[in-house]
């Protein structure tokens, strides 16, 4: 198994690079958030959840609501830790099996050093763009404000610190003709 992680900044466009990088590659691409969502339908993971946060994280379905989760998490660092420290494990445990159904990998994972890069990831590619840049993306695209982009963000590791711990930089501030000539240069060195 030769598996490549992208993660980056909020807004950066993760997204738009791994698909890039998966269809260069001719390799499978897999992503820690559709992970995540799959978990929050399990049994186990849904009674965790119940246990701490109680049925008004719940539809009348009985479906965890995610946006629910995330305001609890990102207004309460206890809360934060208490589920990265139950679900994170689940998520890189289920990226590690599927990722070794392929000989070559990229696997989108935003929280990647908030969670610790394991051994079975051979290299980093992070991701930035200009904080305008990403602000206007997540207003676009997740109809958040400045000010919940700087709340979440501060829940993470600095930008710096995962930059220093990458192998790779992509700057996407959305020329898609320099994204794709940094994509070239990765394949390059692939």
């Amino acid at each position: 198994m030769d598996a490549t992680a992208i993660t980056g900044d909020i807004g950066a466009g993760k997204s738009t690079i791994s698909k890039l990088l998966a269809k260069n590659f001719q390799c499978e691409l897999l992503d820690a958030d559709r992970v995540t969502a799959e978990l929050w339908t399990q049994e186990n993971v849904k009674a965790m959840a119940l246990s701490r946060w109680g049925t008004e994280i719940l539809d009348s379905s009985g479906n965890i609501i995610k946006p629910k989760i995330s305001r609890i998490i990102f207004t309460n660092k206890d809360e934060y830790k208490f589920c990265n420290s139950f679900l994170h494990p689940l998520i890189m445990s289920e990226l590690e099996r599927q990722a070794k159904n392929f000989p070559r990998v990229i696997i989108e994972i935003p929280l990647l050093f908030e969670v610790g890069r394991p051994e079975w990831i051979r290299q980093v590619i992070y991701v930035t763009a200009s904080f305008e840049t990403r602000a206007k993306r997540c207003k676009l695209q997740r109809g958040w404000n400045i000010e919940e982009l700087l709340r979440r963000e501060e829940f993470l590791l600095p930008s710096d610190t995962k930059i220093s711990q990458s192998d790779y930089v992509i700057n996407n501030n959305g020329e898609l003709d320099e994204v794709i000539n940094q994509v070239s240069k990765l394949l390059i060195n692939f």
